[in-house]
Order: structure tokens, then sequence, then C-alpha cells
């Protein structure tokens, strides 16, 4: 007798996709710009550096994400992400990795704003007071993302608006602008692959320019970013 194959792995597949798109769906709403969180108001200090002439052309601004990325904000977010999707309680830890009051500033109110968009027009709500990255990985795990899409969008929204800060504020054209954000793509998926490894001993950073120009940041006397 002849058996024949069964379907069952064409209707996995079916599901898995349609699964993918919503989560796609999601991650592209939560990390649009038009999504009401205000991250364009925070440079994240980026404005104290440029302000002093440290970040000045596209090799500055390449040199200053791939620190972010590696070695400092972007790194420690993604572990904070990864463990509150396994369900961690690490909220106050996370805002004890905030170098300066503007960070927790920062952290703090995209967190507020991203839960009570949750909380009024999706449905679920988190705790008030936590922190952004923590808030990422709490929603996404509830909503059923895969962890690795969800880091890979949160960093890609994470790069680009610091690149559209220095768009703005060196100011450089869109070309370079649109080239330095291809070129974090790469870099973005370099993290992305080491993040598998990551655990909490991870946490930690040494991009102390960054760290400094954020505590700067709040003696400015003319600014346009919050942070």
């Amino acid at each position: 007798m002849v058996l024949e194959e069964p379907k069952v792995t064409n209707i996995n597949k079916k599901k898995i996709t349609e699964n993918f798109e919503h989560s796609l769906q999601i991650l592209q709403t939560w990390f649009s710009p038009s999504f009401p969180i205000g991250s364009y108001s925070f440079s994240h200090g980026l404005e104290a550096l440029i302000e002093d002439k440290l970040i000045v052309n596209k090799n500055d601004i390449l040199d200053y994400l791939n620190c972010i990325l590696f070695y400092g904000t972007c790194k420690n977010d993604i572990i904070l992400i990864k463990y509150a999707y396994q369900g961690t309680d690490l909220n106050d830890f996370a805002f004890s990795l905030c170098p300066s009051k503007e960070r927790k500033i920062e952290s703090l109110e995209m967190g507020n704003a991203f839960r009570k968009v949750l909380k009024d027009s999706w449905n679920y709500e988190l705790p008030i007071n936590t922190a952004y990255p923590v808030c990422i990985g709490k929603a996404a795990n509830y909503f059923q993302i895969p962890l690795n899409l969800t880091i890979i969008s949160f960093l890609q929204s994470f790069i680009s608006n610091l690149v559209n800060v220095c768009v703005k504020h060196i100011p450089i054209g869109q070309k370079i602008g649109q080239d330095c954000i291809v070129h974090s793509i790469k870099l973005v998926n370099k993290i992305v692959k080491k993040s598998n490894k990551y655990s909490l001993d991870d946490i930690g950073g040494i991009c102390f320019n960054s760290d400094i120009y954020s505590i700067k940041h709040e003696r400015l006397l003319t600014r346009v970013y919050k942070t």
C-alpha cells in the first residue's frame, strides 16, 4: 500500500508565514515614527556631541553607531528586552544602568508613553514607570512576536532615530543619512546573532563619550532635544 505524504507541513508553513506577517505588522506599527511615544524628541546625548564638533561627518556617525550598538546602550537594551521577554523582573535594574538623569528620563518617558498606547488601544496593560526596553520585551512576549524579529526592529528604529538627529543637527544631507542607515543594517544583523549568547553578565558599556555627553546635555543653554 502506498501512503500519501501528509499535508500538515504545508499547513504549518502557511501558519508560520501568517504569524510572521502579523508580527511584522505589529512591529512596524510600534517602531513607526507615527507611534506616539515621542522618540523624535530625544537625541541620547548626541546633540551635545554635535555641538562640541565631536561628530561632524559620515565616519564620525558610523563610529558612534558602532560603539552604541556593540559597547553601549543598544547592547544593554537588547539584553534587557531578551530577559523581560523571558519573564525576568528587572525594571529597577534597567533604570540603574542609566548613566545620567536624562537617560533615565528618556527610558521612563518613552516607556510610559508606550504603556499608555498599549493600554488605550491594544488592550494590554503594563505597570506604570516601566523602562522602555522592558516594555518592549514584555509586550513582544504577550503578542507572541519572535524575539529576534523584535530586537532587529527595535535596533533599526533606535539607529534611524539617531541618524535623523545627525541629518537635521550637523547637518548632513539625506544621502549621507541613508548611507549610514544602510551600513547599520549589517551591524544590526551582526549584533542580533551575538545576542543569542548574551546573558545578564554581559551587561555593561565603554561608550564613555556618549555617557558623559548625556550628562553634559543637561547644561546646554540652547537645545532642540530633551536629552
